[in-house]
């Protein structure tokens, strides 16, 4: 489940999402084309994205927004390729005279699909071996401090550092997901932290009954030479220490607790660390 979260099922609901209104759609594409970098000339503009999905998604939701309506035209894509840098998608755009082109957000309602295209053109889902973040790591410094104030509105527990925005906790990732729309990756990742803290806790459980047995062995090995340097001394024992020295001799593996049993009358743990100690004792006190 993991794995088939981290190779694309968030990514293909993000690519094939249908936002309800042509003015959500306008704002997922400001969101989109401000996550990227651009580059203004005299005849165009031009944006660029490493990621082929993001242009994917832009050309998906344009047709259906209010841009296509007003400029009556569609952007033109083209990958690029060079030997000195990574492939990356070139998106160009007839020069724009308007001053407004992009909608910026004026409340919590508006900024949630401006999120989502911010989101899907700069930010990740990570699953490392322990936990898992949603991050927006944004270059521009002036698009860096419009999402800081839009990222506070939704009130979740975002960490920063520098322009890079992190979300780690599980509710948190929750919300962002299910409010961009996204529900069905949502879903999937709470399946997946379900799974993943069942496990972490069978670990931890596991892990601490190995490290009890692990403990009970060298404490049971140890106490066996006591009780052969004990039944060695040449001297009158105690009953009930000899009793139990013998005990473990004949019963090298069993607990403190079922050496107890084996006694007549029985006796409880805590009583046979008693005695325990009581042969300690002896032993330091007796001639070698």
């Amino acid at each position: 489940m993991e794995k088939n979260l981290r190779l694309g099922k968030l990514w293909d609901e993000w690519l094939t999402f249908e936002n309800d209104s042509q003015l959500q759609n306008d704002f997922e594409i400001s969101g989109i084309l401000m996550g990227m970098k651009c580059r203004d000339l005299s005849e165009e503009k031009f944006f660029y994205t490493n990621r082929l999905r993001t242009a994917r998604r832009l050309l998906r939701v344009w047709p259906l927004s209010s841009y296509y309506e007003k400029f009556n035209f569609t952007p033109a894509i083209s990958l690029i390729t060079s030997k000195n840098q990574k492939p990356h998608v070139k998106i160009s755009f007839p020069a724009f005279t308007q001053e407004n082109f992009f909608k910026i957000p004026t409340n919590l309602k508006s900024a949630w699909p401006w999120l989502k295209g911010l989101w899907g053109s700069t930010g990740g889902f990570y699953f490392p071996k322990v936990g898992y973040y949603m991050t927006l790591i944004i270059s521009d410094e002036k698009i860096s401090k419009l999402a800081a104030r839009f990222l506070k509105l939704t009130k979740l527990s975002w960490s920063v550092h520098r322009n890079e925005f992190t979300l780690r906790n599980h509710d948190d990732i929750m919300t962002f997901l299910c409010n961009t729309g996204l529900i069905v990756s949502a879903l999937e990742f709470d399946k997946m932290a379900m799974i993943r803290s069942v496990r972490n806790r069978v670990n931890v459980v596991r892990n601490y009954e190995a490290a009890n047995i692990a403990r009970s062995v060298r404490a049971a090995s140890q106490q066996l030479e006591l009780a052969k340097k004990f039944l060695a001394i040449n001297a009158t024992l105690p009953k009930n220490l000899r009793e139990l020295a013998e005990l473990r001799i004949n019963y090298p593996d069993d607990t403190l607790e079922e050496l107890g049993k084996k006694l007549n009358p029985a006796i409880k743990k805590s009583a046979v660390q008693y005695r325990w100690n009581k042969i300690k004792e002896k032993l330091s006190i007796s001639p070698q």
